[in-house]
């Protein structure tokens, strides 16, 4: 006689839950970045004054392009959070998060989490309409999904259990 393992329900979260996740953390990375921006701008604008005088007018010093900085602190973002316990801060709000295909946690899982985001960039370099595919997929996974074999799940209500009064309700 075979064993059969028991599994846990799950529900899987669809698109709309996702994309309200998705806007908090990319809100929260825009306030990282305005923090970021400013403190580097208050260290470097005298260096682009001085260079802007001198040149009169042509700026003598080249800064990175603007997007690289951004990328760089989404990726940050998004991996770490993800490896750490398979959700974002945007997730956690909603009580969802990220599990391997077999139901287990990303407990400090670097490569699924670098699997994600590789996916979502593939996702952003289509202006973002693979990101739909999780709309229309049975189990709710997207491209990023797949590629880091992962399932995106509502977490469960706690609930909890009174102790046993041994009276009547009321008293």
């Amino acid at each position: 006689m075979e064993e059969q393992k028991e599994g846990i329900a799950v529900e899987y979260a669809g698109f709309w839950i996702r994309l309200v996740a998705y806007i908090i953390d990319w809100m929260i990375i825009g306030i990282i970045d305005a923090i970021l921006s400013g403190i580097f701008w208050m260290f470097t604008f005298p260096i682009w004054a001085w260079g802007w005088m001198v040149d009169r007018g042509e700026m003598a010093i080249s800064f990175w392009p603007a997007n690289f900085p951004v990328f760089a602190l989404a990726a940050a973002y998004f991996i770490f959070f993800w490896a750490r316990r398979g959700e974002t801060p945007g997730m956690l709000a909603l009580k969802i998060r990220a599990v391997h295909a077999d139901g287990t946690e990303m407990k400090w899982d670097w490569g699924p989490a670098l699997l994600r985001f590789l996916g979502h960039v593939i996702c952003w370099i289509t202006l973002g309409l693979l990101f739909l595919w999780v709309a229309f997929d049975d189990r709710k996974q997207g491209i990023h999904d797949r590629i880091a074999d992962t399932y995106v799940v509502k977490l469960p209500q706690k609930r909890a259990v009174l102790p046993d009064s041994g009276g009547e309700v009321g008293n």
